[in-house]
């Protein structure tokens, strides 16, 4: 999902041992960024790595053969293609504005498996990563989102992009024993192997991925490589757990500089273990869930567009799970949602975490913070009859979106404009100054009475404001104590056929997109959500 206005096609929707730079690629696969691939902390439950399949010839039974290639090819194109590409190569429209980049398949290199270092994944690691997703990249868990069937089906699909799979068997998989105890002896030995592995060069010494070279790391797709903090159990690609850092350990991440430590003894591969995980902050573990169900609170009398109105107090809470476009150190991870409804209007309140507010955007240099709410067009439902709902990230061809964006230059626009009228007690400032004439500047905002602007989309490069005439969104933002609080407010009843319809019997689809001033977001980089049911009473 995503939005800014006037700007085509914006939204969607490694390691340790030498420095390894764009014109080194004969060391591309060493040095450390150590886990990348799915966490059981934002992976939610464990469903995806607990199916059938062990091994490839177990989870090929799985995929039913001409049946599951039919199932596999229409989930991918539905919702794969738009990352991956048509042919898998990674380069689909959203890829530009992505970081990292969406995998290139047709190479036949996965950076998490189970398998040795070089060696083909099994289809059970394939499939683990499309349930639980990537945390910390725009690769979401498609786990509640899939059947069992489909999921096999698009292993099998994803296979077909690389003629490794038809001319190589996977190695066996590495066996993780019972992980021993952790000491201050093995935390001593484990520091002092990370010192010497000179781990530090790239995640740094406080493992928070500041490292010396951490700036100056390719891949083999000549992709950029982000090198994460690991003392965050939420950006864990691998897991968190002892087992999954020691796997990572082993098998290394195949295709960035992120080496397999396989040439260190069990014992020294589990005190290195050891170490890292002593360094997680569990207390930041936060719980993901990527597709829920959200309510209204049904509301008697009518409500106004403070986002500090006692009325807020009374609503249960729902958080909703964000994904970030480009990886980064501070992502804005979730919003908190609520709603009521009364006989006239829909208001819905949504905050989310920002100690810096950023309200400006007449610089250059300068970057807003902004909010958006996308609605899926149409009677759809969420994963039934084929996946027949619009593609998250703007929406798709004949099957548009209806997008409702709050930004915090528009708020601040029209809070200075009503300051200034009470300071010159209702003094025409444009006669003044214009002679009569409108200002220029205010002209080119004929928004700018309402810091919302309602717009749609049908895929990328077609985001398109609404006339002024139909825009029919009103709202009010506030910063205060680390927080934007941002309602939005809309009338039930509308004949624009680009609104969402908000009577109705079956739940809405609704999205989420923050974009964080702090971290120069705009356009296309900033964070998004899937889409979730919203059920109206």
């Amino acid at each position: 999902m995503v939005m800014k206005r006037c700007t085509p096609c914006q939204h969607l929707h490694a390691g340790c041992a030498s420095l390894v730079t764009r014109r080194t690629p004969a060391l591309i696969l060493f040095l450390v960024v150590v886990l990348c691939a799915a966490t059981p902390s934002l992976a939610h439950n464990d469903k995806s790595s607990a199916k059938p399949g062990n091994d490839s010839k177990t989870s090929h039974a799985h995929s039913g053969q001409s049946a599951g290639k039919t199932i596999g090819a229409t989930v991918y194109k539905h919702m794969c293609i738009f990352c991956h590409g048509e042919d898998g190569n990674g380069g689909g429209k959203a890829m530009a504005y992505l970081y990292p980049w969406p995998r290139d398949f047709r190479k036949g290199v996965f950076k998490h498996r189970t398998t040795p270092s070089g060696s083909l994944p099994l289809d059970q690691d394939i499939y683990r990563t499309i349930g639980r997703g990537i945390p910390g990249t725009a690769m979401p868990a498609w786990e509640s989102a899939l059947t069992e069937d489909e999921t096999w089906a698009v292993v099998e699909y994803i296979k077909g992009f690389s003629p490794r799979f038809a001319t190589e068997k996977p190695k066996k998989p590495i066996r993780v024993g019972t992980p021993p105890a952790t000491t201050p002896k093995t935390l001593e030995r484990g520091q002092q192997i990370y010192r010497e592995m000179r781990c530090a060069r790239c995640h740094g010494t406080d493992l928070k991925g500041g490292g010396f070279n951490a700036d100056n790391l390719y891949d083999i797709w000549d992709h950029r490589v982000f090198v994460y903090d690991l003392t965050n159990p939420n950006t864990f690609k691998f897991g968190a757990g002892k087992k999954d850092i020691f796997m990572t350990l082993t098998t290394g991440i195949d295709g960035t500089p992120m080496k397999s430590f396989n040439h260190l003894n069990e014992t020294e591969r589990w005190d290195l273990t050891a170490y890292v995980h002593s360094k997680i902050e569990q207390d930041r573990f936060q719980k993901a869930e990527y597709e829920i169900d959200l309510h209204a609170l049904k509301v008697e009398g009518p409500v106004n567009l403070d986002p500090d109105d006692p009325i807020w107090d009374k609503v249960p809470s729902k958080e909703v799970q964000l994904i970030t476009l480009n990886a980064r150190r501070t992502p804005v991870n979730r919003v908190r949602f609520k709603s009521v409804v009364n006989d006239k209007n829909l208001t819905i309140w949504v905050e989310w975490d920002d100690p810096t507010p950023n309200r400006s955007a007449s610089r250059h240099q300068d970057f807003k913070d902004a909010v958006a709410l996308e609605f899926a067009l149409g009677d759809v439902l969420l994963h039934t009859h084929g996946h027949n709902e619009p593609f998250f990230g703007m929406g798709n061809r004949a099957k548009p979106v209806n997008i409702w964006q709050w930004r915090a230059d528009w708020q601040q626009e029209i809070e200075t404009k009503r300051e200034l009228e009470y300071a010159t007690k209702g003094l025409d400032l444009d006669v003044m100054i214009f002679g009569g004439e409108v200002n220029p500047v205010e002209s080119l905002n004929p928004f700018r009475d309402v810091p919302i602007e309602e717009l749609n989309a049908e895929g990328f490069g077609t985001l398109t404001p609404q006339p002024h005439t139909k825009q029919n969104i009103n709202g009010k933002g506030v910063w205060k104590d680390g927080k934007w609080r941002v309602v939005f407010q809309r009338s039930l009843k509308s004949i624009n056929k680009w609104d969402i319809k908000l009577i109705r019997k079956q739940p809405i689809l609704i999205a989420f997109a923050v974009w964080d001033g702090e971290n120069q977001d705009r356009n296309g980089r900033k964070m998004v959500s899937m889409w979730q049911r919203f059920n109206l009473p």
